[in-house]
């Protein structure tokens, strides 16, 4: 099964004024040397280092201010880290790659598995960092521990101006939404935020995984394989599951998976997933306490964690708003 780290959730927020303290605690923060040179404005006064990071499994997302100018040649992050500047600019470079990544633009940091160079002057960012793992998992379609690594970005800037928008919607998505309150970031979010992030970052930036099908993909299963799935998947409900999970537990390929749900069901795995976990919502919703339970509970415990998309789903599917069904 995907191995995704969902249960650790944590918020942790620093200012730091000595440039010294600042420099041990971006080695101790990000686990490498990054051997940091630094100069400040004359006369400087206040924080030379502003941190914040929330961290939801094997996910975090910080956001960072460093003062004046900072140069970095830092050990393999081992981390899928994408940056997006909100002042300031941030210039990196690592075997052969290279960008400079302005006000308002996005990039990556650097290979994941390899050493780097940076300049940061100025910069207020928000940085994403992946498990590379992870990101391969979602690339090859196979579960994290067999997919082959590591990826390489043959570019560290976007492919496009669309890409880019929609790679800041989705982090925005999964910062303000996704992860801005503990008790509905549930093990089954995290894990879908982590492979939503893995998988914009791989639209949006060139690399060299490839995706194509094979010809044993497009082949042909017969319903018990079909039914083997459907029953992992209602096995597995409560828990973060993804396409690579259910193919392994029938032992087909990913697409192989989809083919057959498509075929006999008119429908996709997650799809029916999704279906699934609705059902089971509504019958919690029916045998729920209304003095104690709540629609955005109940919502974020079966992994829908924006309660007004789960209430535009039930309605379609039950006709009547949750809040109905919770309170008749």
């Amino acid at each position: 099964m995907t191995t995704i780290e969902t249960r650790k959730f944590e918020r942790s927020h620093v200012e730091i004024t000595g440039p010294a303290d600042a420099d041990e605690f971006l080695e101790d923060t990000y686990g490498v040397a990054l051997r940091p040179s630094r100069r400040l404005p004359p006369r400087w006064e206040g924080p030379v280092l502003t941190h914040t990071r929330t961290t939801a499994g094997s996910l975090a997302i910080d956001e960072l201010y460093t003062a004046g100018h900072m140069d970095v040649r830092s050990d393999p992050l081992n981390k899928v880290v994408g940056i997006w500047t909100a002042g300031g600019q941030v210039a990196t470079a690592c075997d052969g790659t290279h960008t400079e990544v302005g006000a308002g633009n996005i990039g990556i940091l650097a290979q994941p598995h390899l050493p780097y160079r940076a300049r940061f002057d100025e910069a207020r960012l928000t940085a994403v960092l992946l498990d590379p793992a992870v990101v391969a998992g979602v690339a090859a379609g196979l579960p994290s521990s067999h997919a082959p690594l590591p990826i390489r970005f043959t570019s560290l800037q976007p492919v496009d101006t669309s890409a880019a928008q929609a790679w800041k919607s989705t982090v925005s998505y999964v910062r303000d939404i996704l992860l801005a309150d503990r008790s509905v970031a549930t093990p089954l979010v995290v894990g879908h935020a982590c492979r939503l992030l893995a998988a914009v970052t791989l639209a949006t930036f060139p690399n060299t995984a490839t995706s194509e099908p094979t010809p044993h993909d497009r082949t042909d299963h017969q319903p018990v394989l079909l039914r083997r799935a459907m029953e992992f998947i209602d096995a597995n409900a409560t828990n973060d599951i993804a396409l690579a999970d259910i193919a392994e537990a029938v032992h087909v390929t990913p697409r192989a998976v989809q083919y057959m749900f498509r075929r006999h069901l008119e429908t996709t795995p997650l799809q029916y997933l999704r279906r699934l976990r609705l059902h089971y919502a509504h019958q919690e919703l029916l045998a729920a306490n209304r003095g104690s339970d709540t629609v955005t509970d109940i919502a974020a415990r079966w992994g829908f964690a924006h309660t007004g998309r789960f209430a535009l789903l039930y309605r379609q599917t039950y006709g009547q708003s949750p809040h109905t069904t919770l309170r008749g």
